[in-house]
Order: structure tokens, then sequence, then C-alpha cells
């Protein structure tokens, strides 16, 4: 099973292997090194000492003498006062020991059979053999006495000896190494640690996720982001700052925030470090709202942040989120539709047609009148009625055959149901209805019925409009869907954010190109 380490685990044993690696490396070639060094001090100090030997005053006349008891003294004086020698023989051309670290040897022959080329050569050499100590390194020297080879010297070192050097060796490495190796760990004990905590903890597959979030929610806000670091240079900047700064270049980060956005005020902020909220600034001739803040690292300031928006776009959409743009288009049809029909009575008293203003004017007082009346008697709500006023002359001036349904009833209060959310929902329904009608191209029908049933409220929109596609049924409802050219998709779902606290359902029947209808249904009980 594969088994997952942290961040500070995972930097640990990469150090602790590089160290080791390292490590390894480094006591292969010195171990090598150290051993063949040790190889080369034994044969070069053996070498040395058979040479001092042989060219000895006392052991050439000694051996020329061939008195055995002074060569022996002088060689055992010599091996006792040497470190890291451990025989010396001195024979005569017969291969007959004078001088052997074990007397009883004296006067038999030498052992070993590597002595051949000094006798019968005369020259110097290195040789590894088994003698009557056992196993041991030789350095041969021909010893003359007046140009006449009378003999030979062998200093030598057992080969157990030469191994307790390279163990001793081997050993105080091994002490270095593992000395090494754990200030190694320790070591990366503290950089893994200083790492996890300039991370703030987090492992890299956390990171790797946040700033993928970070990015989408940034990307995703209709609102312009930007933000510098304490040079003035650009750290972050999202889609919706590069459309409203109308940048050409979308890889601006980096580059310097007065190159990219001249009349930026995000220096200001980085030098003053004071907070700038909801202040106007134009830019590429539109006034935006923007928010300016500085980025601290406890008392130092290494940033600043600005967050920005179209001002008309921020009006628009406080409007639609409070209901009053459908009031404000509510009073705009009827304004509208009286000054059409004060336009006719304007007309008509300059063709001096008096007694027909007179009749024009009743006809219309009893037109609004009866329109007035059988809001009132069947809507209550003041507010309520208006809207459907309005958007009863909105639907004329689109020639629209607008229909109160004849079941509609709507008292003039509700505990916590509250009008701006009516009015959200039905003046989204009523302005989606015609659209879908002027969108088809062709004189329409939409009727609304708005009808206490008691233990609720429906509110239904019916239109022969161009309908829904059956792929786009679901996304109607969601932030930022539309059909239309222009900048939308706030309408509809603000109806659904309305009918979800209202504790709210919403039905849609749709066919392409024969209408849609919308039925929603609001529980008494549970609004109150």
């Amino acid at each position: 099973m594969k088994q997952n380490f942290n961040l500070q685990t995972r930097i640990t044993i990469l150090i602790t292997m590089l160290i080791l690696l390292s490590i390894s490396i480094s006591i292969i070639f010195m171990g090598n090194w150290s051993l063949d060094n040790i190889q080369n001090k034994v044969e070069a100090n053996i070498k040395n000492v058979s040479k001092i030997l042989a060219n000895s005053p006392n052991i050439q006349k000694y051996l020329k003498e061939k008195n055995a008891v002074k060569v022996q003294r002088h060689a055992k004086e010599i091996l006792n006062r040497l470190d890291g020698v451990d025989i010396i023989t001195i024979a005569d051309m017969d291969g007959i020991r004078y001088a052997h670290p074990n007397p009883k040897r004296i006067g038999q022959r030498f052992v070993g059979g590597d002595e051949i080329k000094v006798i019968n050569e005369g020259v110097p050499y290195l040789s590894e053999a088994e003698g009557t100590l056992g196993v041991s390194i030789r350095a041969f020297e021909p010893i003359f006495y007046e140009d006449e080879q009378i003999g030979f010297v062998m200093v030598g070192v057992l080969y157990e000896d030469i191994q307790q050097f390279r163990m001793h060796a081997l050993l105080t490495m091994c002490g270095f190494t593992l000395f090494g190796i754990t200030l190694g760990v320790l070591g990366a004990l503290m950089i893994a640690r200083k790492i996890r905590d300039s991370l703030l903890g987090l492992e890299p597959h956390e990171i790797v996720y946040l700033y993928r979030e970070n990015r989408a929610m940034l990307d995703s806000i209709t609102e312009g982001i930007i933000a510098i670091d304490g040079e003035g240079k650009i750290t972050l900047v999202n889609d919706y700052a590069i459309k409203i700064l109308n940048i050409k270049n979308p890889s601006v980060v980096g580059s310097y925030v007065l190159d990219v956005f001249p009349t930026s005020k995000l220096l200001e902020v980085l030098k003053r470090g004071e907070e700038e909220f909801n202040k106007e600034q134009m830019i590429n001739n539109t006034v935006i709202l923007t928010n300016r803040v500085p980025i601290k690292d406890g008392n130092e300031i290494i940033g600043a942040m600005a967050s920005f928006n179209d001002r008309t776009k921020i009006k628009r959409l406080a409007e639609e989120i409070t209901g009053v743009h459908q009031i404000i288009h509510a009073l705009r049809a009827n304004t509208h539709e009286f000054m059409n029909k004060l336009h006719v009575i304007l007309g008509l008293i300059e063709l001096n047609e008096m007694d027909e203003v007179k009749r024009y004017i009743k006809s219309v007082a009893k037109e609004q009148e009866e329109i007035r009346f059988c809001l009132m008697k069947k809507i209550k709500n003041a507010t309520i009625s208006a809207i459907i006023l309005g958007k009863l002359n909105r639907a004329k001036e689109l020639k629209i055959n607008m229909k109160l349904d004849e079941n509609s009833y709507l008292e003039k209060y509700y505990q916590n149901i509250q009008n701006e959310d009516l009015v959200t929902i039905i003046g989204n329904l009523l302005d989606n209805g015609m659209d879908a009608i002027v969108k088809k191209g062709e004189e329409g029908e939409i009727s609304l019925r708005i009808e206490d049933m008691g233990e609720g409220i429906e509110i239904e929109v019916i239109d022969n409009g161009i309908g829904i596609e059956p792929e786009n049924t679901e996304k109607i409802f969601k932030r930022g869907f539309t059909t239309k050219e222009k900048e939308g998709g706030i309408g509809l779902f603000l109806v659904k954010k309305s009918i979800k606290q209202l504790n709210g359902e919403v039905f849609v029947d749709s066919k392409e190109n024969e209408g849609t209808s919308i039925l929603v249904r609001i529980p008494k009980e549970a609004c109150e």
C-alpha cells in the first residue's frame, strides 16, 4: 500500500539520502585512497629501514666477520626503536640467518623462497610471502662490503598488522561518517521544519489546491482585483481587472503597475499605508468605484491591493437586488403611456377638436379607472399593483397582449414576505416572458396569475415566446447565464434567490418556439 509522507518527512528523507550518497561516495574514494596510502606508507617505511640497515657500517662489518651475536644485537636494538616494523632478518649469501626476531631461528636458512632474487641479482625489491612468523610484506636490500655483496637484509610487516591498520582507518572513517550523518539528519530536520513553517504548515498538494482554488475564485469574481509588491510590481491580476483596464497583454505579472495602469493610486497606498474605500476613478471613460488596502506582514507594508468595479454596474446590481429597478421600469412605462395620451390631447386641442378632447379624456379616465379598480380589487398590495400596471403599459409599447388572470388575488400584507421579494419575482418573470416574445418576432400574449391558495401563494407567468432549449432549462436560474447579446444573467438568478429565501419552489415547463410557463409556490407557514 502506498504510504504518503508529509513535506517535512520527505525533505528530511531527501536531504538524508543526499548526505548518505555523498558520504558513501566519499567513503569509497577516501577509503580506497586511505587503504592504498597505508599500503604505500608501509612499503615506503620498510624499504627505508632495509636501506638504512644495509648501509649500516656495523651491520656490514659484523656480517663480514660472520659475528651473529653482534648482528643480532644491533638489529634487535633497531627493531625495538621502530614502529610499524615487525621483522628484521639479516642473512648471508647462503641464506643463513644472522639476525631474526626469534633468536632460535638464527643459524637456520631463510624461509619464504622470495630471497632468491636479492641473492642472485643483488637488487632491492618488495615481496609478499609467508615466513616463520606468518604472511608478511617484505622489503629486500642487498648488503655490500667493499663493493662485494655479502648478504641481504629483509624488513617486513606482518599482513595481520596491516589489516589492523586498515581496520583502524576504516573505523575512524566510520566514526566521522556517523558523526557527519547525525549532523546531516539534524540539519535536515531543522531545514525541513524551517521550510514547513515558511509554508504555514501546508503540504505541496494543499498549496497547489489553494492556488488553483484562489485563482478560480479570483477569475470568477465580477470585480477587478490587482495587487502589487513593495517595489510596485504587479503580483496578481484577475480576468475581470484585465477586462476593465483593457489590458492587451494579459501576462502583466511582474510589470511595473504604472506601466500597465498609469492612473493607479496603489503606490500612494503603499507609501502612506492607509486604506481607501469607495473612491471614484476614471478608467477608459468609465467611472469605477475602487477600494485600496495595504498588504502587511506584521507592521511592515509589503504591498497593496485594489478591488474595483463599474459604478453603473454596481448601481444597476443594487437596483436588481432590491427590486428598485422594477419599480423604476414601472414608473417609466406609466410615464411613457401618459405622455402618449397627453400628446394625443395636445394634438386634439391644437386642432380645436374640443368635443373629441372631452370624449378622449373620459375614455382614458374610464379605461384607467377600470384597470385601477380591477387591480385594487384583486391585488390589495399597492406596490405589486404599481408593478403590474407598469408591466401592462410596457406590454402595450411592445404590442404584447398582457392579461391578469381573473383568479388572481393578493392580500395587502403577509407576515415575513417582503414586498422586495415579490417585486423581484413578478417583475423579472414578466420581463423574461416579454423578452422571449420579442425575440420570437411575433405579436404575443403573456398572462400573470397571483393567487392566494390558502396555505401559500402561487405566482404563474405564461408566455407564447421563443421558449427555452431543453439543455438550458436547468441553467436559466444560474448567475451569469443569458441568451441575450448584452450583459445579463442576473434577473432569473435573483428570482431563484428570493424563492429560496422564502422556502418556495419553482417549476418550469417550456417548449421550444411554443412558449414557457413558470410557476412559483411560496408557503405561508414556512415563511411565518
